[in-house]
């Protein structure tokens, strides 16, 4: 999660120290995340020539060393942020940054989450009917809590899909939000003055 998330915070190409970094990303998300947690992964994506270290002014405080996305970390970002997985759990962390995609980009990997979730929600329900069915023909057995964790695993990914429902629409309504203002009609004495020429 935090390679991307912090290569998504600098994508935009300015230099910023990791508490500034941290700082944005509370803000934009809500969560709050440990300091060594967050500076170990800028060390690590320094080390991987994702980012680089910038220089301080002279009078900045010189625990605050800046650091900008190089040209490879902005490609293995864009790579990410166009073909997220579901598995790596970064769906929360591909969020704050959908934003910059296309509308049908987005939409497409929305809906691909969306069907994976679905289809893993049947297999689960395909499952804990059979082990229902064999409990029902095998009374006498030992107490199988397997049926109540997977439909507890169900009803988290039906919270899931829910929650990616929400998403395309709060995305489709800010999308309209976002569209280019109409030109102003001209008034009619300077339509007439253009259709003459």
């Amino acid at each position: 999660m935090f390679w991307h998330l912090i290569l998504g915070l600098l994508r935009d190409g300015r230099s910023r120290h990791g508490y500034e970094l941290m700082t944005e990303y509370a803000g934009r998300s809500g969560n709050r995340t440990s300091a060594g947690n967050f500076y170990r992964e800028l060390a690590r994506l320094a080390s991987k020539g994702l980012v680089e270290t910038g220089v301080n002014p002279p009078d900045a405080d010189a625990r605050r060393i800046p650091y900008r996305i190089k040209q490879k970390g902005q490609q293995i970002f864009d790579r990410w942020l166009t073909t997220p997985t579901i598995e790596d759990g970064d769906l929360p962390t591909w969020v704050l940054f959908a934003n910059q995609l296309d509308v049908d980009a987005r939409n497409r990997i929305l809906e691909r989450h969306e069907e994976t979730l679905w289809m893993r929600s049947k297999a689960l329900a395909r499952l804990r009917d059979d082990l229902l069915a064999r409990r029902n023909l095998d009374r006498d057995g030992p107490f199988d809590p397997l049926p109540v964790l997977l439909a507890r695993q169900i009803k988290l990914l039906t919270c899931e899909i829910e929650s990616l429902h929400d998403l395309r629409v709060e995305f489709e309504e800010w999308s309209r939000t976002q569209l280019p203002e109409p030109a102003p009609a001209k008034p009619a004495a300077q339509r007439r003055r253009s259709s003459k020429s």
